[in-house]
């Protein structure tokens, strides 16, 4: 697997989802998360199969992300 992308939806009052990729990458992936407002999102846990997010408020928020399997 090169890459794999998606959409995580926040209702309000959640602060932290954890996102299961379809299949693990070989190597850690390089994520990049993109918000639809301004809301600042933290990066709690990378691994292979599985990333966690979390946002600093308890708004609804939709964020788009990009996961890219890193050549290390």
């Amino acid at each position: 697997m090169s890459f794999a992308r998606g959409i995580i939806s926040f209702s309000a009052g959640e602060r932290e989802k954890t996102v299961t990729f379809e299949e693990a990458f070989a190597s850690l992936p390089v994520i990049k998360l993109t918000p639809n407002n301004n809301t600042s999102l933290y990066l709690a846990d990378v691994q292979n199969s599985f990333f966690v997010v979390q946002k600093n408020n308890d708004l609804e928020l939709t964020v788009n992300y990009i996961a890219i399997e890193s050549e290390s």
